[in-house]
């Protein structure tokens, strides 16, 4: 998981153009200005990429936290 963890930490700050070093487990829209909804598009698409995967439009709705996003690949990338 800490390898997920760290891809997806960098697919996270590319897309929004941030220092890694700013995102946690805690890192939501709410609190990082840069992620807006074309931001979270252009995350999911990232995602999806980086991880040779699809993840339906339902699926990246619950996407409200890189926590979040993490546990969501830990589950169904095994």
């Amino acid at each position: 998981m800490a390898d997920i963890k760290q891809q997806v930490k960098e697919v996270f700050a590319k897309v929004m153009e941030v220092d890694p070093s700013l995102i946690n487990d805690q890192t939501s829209p709410d609190n990082l200005e840069q992620w807006d909804s074309v931001a979270h598009v252009q995350l999911v698409l990232g995602l999806e990429e980086k991880f040779n995967i699809t993840i339906s439009p339902e699926e990246s709705i619950d996407f409200e936290s890189f926590k979040n996003i993490v546990d969501w690949l830990a589950k169904n990338l095994t």
